[in-house]
Order: C-alpha cells, then structure tokens, then sequence
C-alpha cells in the first residue's frame, strides 16, 4: 500500500495502518538508535520511546510522504537525548571514582571506530551514521537532518578528517 495513504489512514486513527508503517521501518530505527548507544536494551527503549513520540505527535506531520524521514529523526534526537543522560551519569560516577582513585588512571585507552565516532560532534556522528551505517544517500541525510545539503557535505568531509586523524594516531 502506498506510504501516503498508510499515513493518512493512521492520522485518522487507524491503528492498523500505524502498526504497518512501524513494521515497515523497525529494523531501521533500531539500527539507528543502536549505533548510537551500543546498547541492545537501550536501543530498544529508545525505539519504543519514539514509536510512542511518533503515534501521539502523528497528527502534526503534514507531509506524509515524508514519514520515514520524521520518524528517523524522533529517532535520533531520543538517542541524543539518551545519550547526554548517559553521559551525565557517567560524568557524575567518574567524578565520584576519581575522588576515590586520585591518580585517575584508566586501564582501557584503546581507540577503535565506534570510540572515535562518538567522540565526534553531534551533528558529525549523525552524518556518519546516516550514510555509512544506514547506506542513505546525502540528499536523504540532508531531509533527515533538516539541514542543507551543503551542510551535510560540511559535516561529513570534517567528521572523515577528524577519524582518518585519530584512527591514523591509533596505528
């Protein structure tokens, strides 16, 4: 059934219609949020979290065509904000553990990619993930992000220099 209609029919409250639109994009979104936080529970949480954010807020999307884009980026703003509440906490323990350990030595340094693609900026990370863990081209980047596509060509060219920087220290 076309993607239009699907989302007019769950607009008007057919549940049936949102399930298949869900189902449709399901595998996406939770590779999305897991790349994000590394975490299959926190993963899922975050996905059920922004199928709910989609199902109450359905009604303000105005296009339906772009469906998959909106929901993409519920997606990725409940993993950013996942990931700053992570973040915080961990912040708040290590300050916690270097109170108790005043030589603040961690046993593990290593770098590998997904270190280093989460020491990139937010905006960065999200372009990274976009195209080369979601295959999206950067015209799709660009509609998911909001932003111009000139922009996500910014973006991406100085999150590959900053990896090829880090990755090439690693080695």
């Amino acid at each position: 059934m076309d993607l239009s209609l699907l989302v007019a029919r769950a607009q008007r409250g057919d549940e049936v219609a949102f399930a298949e639109l869900i189902k449709s994009c399901q595998v996406q979104l939770y590779r999305i949020a897991l790349s994000y936080v590394k975490n299959r529970e926190d993963a899922l949480d975050i996905v059920s979290e922004s199928v709910y954010q989609a199902l109450v807020n359905l009604k303000s999307l105005r296009q339906p065509s772009y469906f998959n884009t909106w929901i993409i980026r519920i997606v990725i703003n409940q993993a950013i904000n996942s990931s700053r509440r992570r973040q915080r906490a961990e912040q708040g323990a290590q300050l916690q553990a270097e109170t108790s350990n005043p030589h603040g030595l961690n046993s593990d340094d290593s770098i590998d990619l997904y270190a280093a693609i989460d020491r990139l900026s937010e905006n960065e990370r999200a372009v990274i993930i976009l195209k080369y863990c979601e295959d999206l081209t950067l015209a799709q980047v660009a509609d998911v992000l909001q932003r111009p596509l000139g922009t996500v060509k910014t973006h991406l060219h100085s999150a590959l220099k900053a990896l090829r920087l880090e990755l090439k220290e690693e080695f």
